[in-house]
């Protein structure tokens, strides 16, 4: 009868103890998967794992390749948000229990304070949607192995994690200083038989390994040797927290040795303690949760998804809904706007960059803009440019869903098939783009499906034919360079009018007007009607014939209760703002006067 009881009195603490690690991986997952769900989805955009044997080659071309290619694995299922917050909060909770775990091996008992501490400070690494899911993947695999080691460490008699670093050092790359850094403190200070020769004879491995690296297998500086895959750009810009933690965990055989004692009268019942230490952990996951959530990144990757979707009436829809100040979040929108016909109608009903910077992107080869900028070049015809940034955007970062797709497409516009053959069939061997790229491949050598297809065909019809070489710090310099060539080209037109109009240039604005009708435009778009209505106005002067054409005209009175509420209010612009904001915050005349 006692037994049964001790039995399940044990039972009840084991779940008890157990509740800290469910509420922190619930709390973890419950963040990724519903509120932060834009990380998830920007890390399974910004890389792709493909089923090859060559993409597994690619990775083994130097030490920690195979951790990122895991890390590829693995965020790959990011493709659905909720499988990808398992995934997360199952790295950082398996990290807080090992944590736990080697404190209670090194000194006979469970701290849970520092194994949580932990855990919250990778949590909050990892809500920054560039904090690669590898890095922590890399921390887990030290922390296992050297758990492994000093569990094992007699049966292995010993020297076998020794003998493994070099292996470990070329699956996981700089990583595993941190395997050589707990392994060192934990012989030394656990005074075992030849400590001292095991640490020294594990670094000189170590660093043997790194020197055969350089002169003879992966030909690759020291620098490189040592750090990757290690850098700031995949941490987030969180270099150094990141290794303070680090730095932390390396020393855990140490803090495992600091003792924690807890006055007899303050002690409390392992139930109260799993409860309390729960409701601490949910308390701080939330407050750590509000402090890195980011209500713009959300909303911008929410566009994004809806661009690269192609439901352009939805992106501009939802931004009309939730204005937004991002210049990318805009970009992607005016493109919306001109691939629906609408730049010119609502081009200011989103916050413009006087600069251009909102209708065309300057190359940058470092960040995010290289990945998006040629977009912009696919919408006007300028197939080949809009080719140069996705290929170029690959060579520095690999390959990405998005950007191996416009690849594709590019290549079958131009009907290069057998490149783009090449193309389809890397697509193909993923999870979740293999349907798409069956898509493709039905276009290879087919040019009558590909003018039919609705995209493929319009992009191929609207293709520049005669290439130049794109500057790509002046867009507007391409623009007129292809209306040059093909004065035809309407979205080319559209934007060269939102250029004028960002630039306050009423009178070109007002002589381009013939052109609307020759270039298959249905009705004078609304800001354009503004512009005109206002030049022939201030200027006293007639507007030219448009043709079959004509301007809005609700914009005419309009115009006229605009100027008598700039005049009701004295003519002072200062004064005269609020109530023009009011009812006239989306008219080409509010940006002139007030941007």
């Amino acid at each position: 009868m006692q037994s049964n009881l001790n039995r399940i009195t044990i039972k009840k603490e084991l779940v008890f103890s157990a509740l800290p690690y469910l509420a922190f991986f619930a709390g973890s997952f419950i963040y990724f998967g519903f509120f932060v769900d834009y990380i998830l989805f920007y890390q399974e955009k910004s890389t792709l794992f493909i089923t090859s044997s060559e993409f597994l080659i690619e990775n083994l071309h130097q030490p920690g390749g195979l951790l990122v290619y895991l890390g590829k694995f693995l965020s790959t299922f990011f493709y659905y948000p909720l499988v990808g917050a398992v995934i997360v909060s199952t790295i950082l909770t398996l990290i807080v229990l090992v944590v736990s775990k080697i404190i209670g091996s090194v000194a006979g008992n469970r701290v849970p304070i520092v194994p949580f501490i932990i855990g919250i400070l990778l949590f909050y690494l990892q809500a920054d949607y560039r904090f690669m899911l590898f890095n922590n993947l890399g921390v887990l695999l030290q922390l296992s192995l050297f758990y492994l080691s000093i569990r094992f460490m007699k049966s292995w008699r010993g020297w076998i994690p020794v003998l493994f670093t070099p292996v470990l050092y070329f699956v996981s790359g700089s990583f595993a200083l941190l395997f050589c850094l707990l392994l060192t403190f934990y012989l030394v200070f656990e005074n075992e038989k030849k400590g001292w020769v095991k640490v020294i004879a594990m670094w000189a491995l170590v660093l043997i390994t790194i020197y055969i690296s350089k002169e003879f297998l992966f030909f690759q500086t020291e620098e490189t040797l040592l750090k990757f895959p290690f850098s700031d750009l995949n941490t987030g810009e969180q270099q150094l927290l990141f290794l303070s933690v680090v730095g932390i965990l390396s020393i855990l055989p140490l803090i495992a040795r600091i003792k924690f004692s807890m006055p007899g009268k303050f002690r409390i019942s392992v139930l109260a303690k799993g409860l309390v230490t729960s409701l601490v952990l949910v308390m701080a996951i939330t407050l750590v949760g509000f402090q890195r959530f980011d209500i713009k990144l959300k909303q911008y990757f929410h566009v994004e998804k809806l661009f690269y979707q192609n439901k352009f009436e939805a992106v501009i829809a939802y931004n009309i809904a939730n204005p937004s100040s991002n210049s990318l979040t805009i970009f992607l929108n005016n493109i919306a706007l001109c691939e629906t016909n609408q730049l010119n109608d609502l081009l200011f009903h989103f916050r413009q960059s006087p600069d251009g910077n909102t209708l065309f992107l300057k190359w940058e080869m470092v960040g995010e803009v290289l990945k998006r900028g040629g977009y912009f070049y696919y919408t006007i015809g300028m197939v080949n440019e809009a080719h140069r940034w996705a290929f170029e955007n690959m060579v520095m970062k690999g390959h990405s869903p998005e950007g191996l797709k416009m690849l594709i497409r590019t290549e079958l516009i131009n009907g290069n098939y057998k490149m783009a053959s090449k193309y389809i069939a890397l697509l193909k061997s993923t999870f979740f783009y293999s349907t798409e790229a069956k898509a493709f491949e039905k276009l290879l050598f087919n040019d009558k499906a590909i003018e039919a297809d609705k995209e493929l065909g319009e992009k191929r019809h609207d293709r520049i034919e005669s290439d130049f070489f794109a500057i790509t710090d002046d867009a507007n310099v391409n623009i007129e360079r292809i209306l040059a060539k093909d004065s035809l080209n309407k979205k080319a037109f559209e934007y060269k009018m939102a250029f004028l109009l960002l630039k306050k240039d009423y009178q070109h604005i007002t002589d381009f007007l013939p052109q609307f009708e020759r270039l298959g435009f249905t009705k004078i778009p609304v800001h354009i009607g503004e512009a005109a209505i206002a030049f022939a106005t201030l200027n006293s002067k007639p507007l030219p014939a448009s043709g079959r054409l004509s301007i809005d005209p609700q914009t005419d009175p309009r115009w006229t209760q605009f100027l008598q509420t700039f005049q009701a209010n004295g003519n002072n612009l200062k004064t005269a703002e609020p109530a023009l904001r009011k009812d006239f915050r989306n008219t080409y005349w509010y940006y002139s006067f007030y941007m």
